[in-house]
C-alpha cells in the first residue's frame, strides 16, 4: 500500500489490515505494518479484534506469530471491494490498491 495511516479511523485500520491480508499470506505483525503503510504499530488489540470476529487467524510457525485472511475476511474483502481502484471505503485517502 502507499500512504500515510496517521489520521484514519479505527474502522479503516482494521480494513487496511484485511486488506493486506488478502494478497499475502501468513505474515508477521511487522510485515502487515509495512505493507499497508502505517507510521505507527498495529496495535495488537486490533488483530486481537480481527482473530475474535474471525476475519483473520494467527498462526505460530517456528518462534513466530503470522497473520492469514480467512474465508469471511475474503468475502468481507469482496464486499467493501477493497482491492478495486474504486473502492468504497479507501476512495479520497491516500491507501490505494496492493499490486
Amino acid at each position: 500500500m502507499k500512504g500515510n495511516a496517521l489520521g484514519l479511523s479505527r474502522m479503516e485500520k482494521y480494513l487496511a489490515v484485511i486488506k493486506v491480508l488478502e494478497n499475502w499470506d501468513s505474515i508477521t505483525q511487522k510485515q502487515i505494518i509495512c505493507k499497508a503503510d502505517f507510521n505507527l504499530a498495529v496495535p495488537k488489540d486490533y488483530l486481537n479484534f480481527l482473530v475474535k470476529l474471525d476475519l483473520i487467524i494467527e498462526k505460530t510457525i517456528g518462534n513466530k506469530k503470522v497473520y492469514s485472511i480467512t474465508e469471511k475476511g475474503q468475502r468481507l474483502c469482496k464486499y467493501f471491494r477493497l482491492n478495486d481502484d474504486d473502492n468504497l471505503v479507501f476512495n479520497g485517502t491516500k491507501i490505494t490498491r496492493i499490486d
